[in-house]
């Protein structure tokens, strides 16, 4: 063996030697990054779990005060809106909780460390947070949409009989 042959040895042992702690170490930072990136996202969805059940409970609240509404009117007092809009906050109710359900499984779905190994189905992952995300920012703006339409409900006044 040569005097170079050798010495390339040797550089390559070192080489190995460095790089090993050096991968492993980075890999370990990955690992945390990986971490930190669902931590965030966890915390993410838990804020939007919340904003759904407060966007359900006022849904239901609007649904409950419109049908109370309707029961004090009589049948020529309503308009189509007045029985319009207890059936749509019922459906904004139903939205809410199968969008909490939604974000339920995809919290399961975080926690699973195979499945956010993939940097593809993390990107995935990220990608229906956001569109989540959005869909529940334009929830909250129907919502409050509705609530005005609510306070501007107001019973017809009873039609004059013709003589």
């Amino acid at each position: 063996m040569t005097q170079y042959q050798t010495f390339s040895r040797m550089v390559a042992i070192a080489a190995l030697a460095i790089a090993g702690p050096v991968a492993a170490q980075q890999s370990g930072m990955m690992g945390g990054t990986q971490q930190q990136h669902m931590q965030q996202h966890m915390g993410q969805m838990q804020d939007m779990m919340g904003k759904m059940s407060d966007m359900g409970q006022r849904s239901q609240q609007m649904q409950q005060q419109l049908k109370q509404q309707m029961g004090q009117m009589q049948n020529g007092q309503m308009g189509a809106a007045h029985t319009a809009m207890p059936q749509m906050a019922d459906h904004m109710s139903n939205m809410t909780t199968q969008m909490k359900g939604m974000m339920g499984q995809m919290q399961s779905m975080m926690k699973d460390p195979q499945m956010m190994k993939d940097p593809a189905m993390q990107h995935d992952m990220d990608d229906m947070g956001d569109h989540m995300a959005a869909m529940s920012k334009d929830m909250g703006k129907t919502l409050q949409a509705m609530e005005q339409m609510q306070k501007r409900l107001t019973p017809i006044p009873p039609q004059p009989k013709k003589p």
